[in-house]
């Protein structure tokens, strides 16, 4: 009897030792992930090389995350007289990796602003965005009665959790021959003319 005693005891210990370790690695989902991006100056080191390849507005930085991969996307935003008021175009999921790649928590995102003349003295501005190995093209009319022009960009790394959006580029242009140095905070957004704001939104 006391050998099948020690025998339950045993058991009943090494079950609740078991029940208490797979509790501690149980992974905790409830916390937001944690993303950092880090801006990359063109015009200098490695990078510098894409330099020619780019329109005369170009920005570029690092996106990492930690924890499970999110899904972000990257919106195109105008914004008029300090507000949003239109949609220049979205890329989803900018994380994603096709089937077969090295899977990886960082992707490096290139945009570039350029603009042409077309028949009758038309502008369009062409805007070219690289994340990782994907490649996309849009083009936006360009309104005659803006003058000057100006790229908004972080010069620092930022670190956030993706439940806000998070603006991570801009263009913004006046109808008068002077620019001032705005940055991507709403309040100096909303001081704006007119501006097309990249952003971060992020989905469950």
């Amino acid at each position: 009897m006391r050998i099948i005693s020690f025998v339950c005891i045993f058991l009943l210990v090494l079950t609740g030792c078991t029940k208490e370790k797979t509790e501690t690695i149980t992974p905790d989902h409830s916390k937001p992930n944690r993303i950092t991006l880090t801006p990359i100056d063109l015009s200098q080191g490695e990078a510098a090389r894409f330099k020619p390849f780019l329109g005369m507005m170009s920005g570029a930085f690092i996106l990492a995350y930690e924890g499970s991969k999110p899904y972000a996307r990257l919106d195109m935003d105008i914004w008029e007289n300090g507000k949003k008021v239109d949609s220049a175009g979205s890329i989803g999921d900018v994380f994603f990796s096709l089937e077969g790649q090295e899977k990886s928590n960082e992707i490096d995102l290139i945009i570039s602003i350029d603009s042409v003349s077309i028949e009758e003295q038309k502008k369009l501005s062409i805007i070219k965005i690289k994340t990782g190995s994907g490649l996309a093209t849009y083009t936006l009319p360009w309104n005659s009665e803006l003058k000057a022009s100006a790229l908004v960009q972080n010069t620092g790394t930022q670190t956030f959790t993706g439940e806000q959006p998070v603006h991570v580029l801009g263009m913004h242009a006046t109808s008068a021959n002077q620019i001032n140095a705005p940055d991507l905070s709403e309040d100096s957004l909303s001081k704006t003319e007119w501006a097309l704001v990249f952003t971060l939104r992020f989905d469950e």
